[in-house]
């Protein structure tokens, strides 16, 4: 296996198409490991940014995943049960546990996310 090495600086933020922002919300992220076929890892590793009145929406996927929250604060809601973050806040969610992201503050939100799964493709969110 060949090391992995990229900028969160390089590449572009993705997000959802116009018309699943309502139901999803408005969250950008870049998905840094696990994004492509041919990469031999067992872990997908990204940033996800929410800035001040937008949110990722309430959703679950088969995965468990674990937040870092590397600047912001905001609220992390997991199965209605709210919890405030800041930076330097780590989030283990468990595994098809309905969660959402709110940023209700002037900085954007930037969360670390890892998936134990070798593939982002592989996350399905259900919503």
């Amino acid at each position: 296996m060949e090391p992995i090495i990229r900028k969160l600086s390089e590449g572009d933020w993705s997000g959802w198409p116009d018309d699943q922002v309502a139901a999803r919300g408005k969250v950008t992220w870049k998905a840094l490991q696990g994004v492509n076929d041919d990469e031999d890892t067992d872990m997908v590793l990204g940033v996800a940014r929410v800035f001040k009145g937008e949110s990722l929406e309430a959703h679950r996927h088969l995965q468990p995943e674990t937040y870092y929250v590397l600047s912001g604060k905001g609220k992390v809601t997991i199965e209605h049960v709210e919890y405030e973050v800041e930076t330097d806040t780590m989030v283990y969610i468990p595994g098809d546990a309905l969660h959402q992201i709110n940023n209700y503050d002037d900085e954007p939100l930037r969360i670390l996310y890892l998936f134990a799964t070798p593939n982002f493709a592989d996350v399905i969110y259900k919503f």
